[in-house]
């Protein structure tokens, strides 16, 4: 056996020597270090590392846990406000859309629905100022939501 590992499992019991006016040779009332003593002693005689699931584990191991883990679905997203919903519907983003894509998709739809690209009719150019409004109002929810 490697001569770290006998040195490691000295200075691990001596650790343990005349604590609370017992001796090292002594048994231990705690359940938790006689398993850590009975483990190191395996590892030091025969050289491999068998693994201990601890009590609170079942009858899992340490790997069916984390495949367990790793299976879950993450948590829901918080819902966000109506307003805030509806302000991304309007501009056509998503909700994680980035701040250059908010900024990107204000632009392009206010070039889309300026009223001044409708000048000489008049319907058309009341619905594209309605129309701009929204883009508009949405834009400035997102800005205030986002602390922009």
């Amino acid at each position: 056996m490697d001569p770290i590992f006998d040195r490691l499992g000295r200075l691990i019991r001596s650790f343990g020597a005349e604590t609370n006016g017992r001796s090292a040779s002594s048994p231990s009332n705690d359940p938790d270090l006689r398993e850590a003593e009975d483990e190191l002693e395996e590892f030091l005689r025969t050289g491999r590392d068998a693994p201990k699931k601890p009590a609170s584990q079942g009858n899992r191991t340490f790997q069916e846990q984390r495949r367990q883990e790793a299976s879950r679905q993450p948590p829901p997203r918080p819902a966000i406000d109506p307003a805030v919903a509806q302000a991304y519907a309007v501009l056509g983003v998503s909700p994680d859309a980035s701040w250059d894509q908010i900024n990107a998709a204000h632009r392009s739809l206010l070039k889309k629905h300026h009223p001044d690209r409708h000048a000489g009719n008049e319907a058309r150019v009341n619905q594209a100022t309605t129309q701009s409004q929204k883009i508009n109002e949405a834009y400035q929810v997102l800005k205030k939501h986002l602390g922009r």
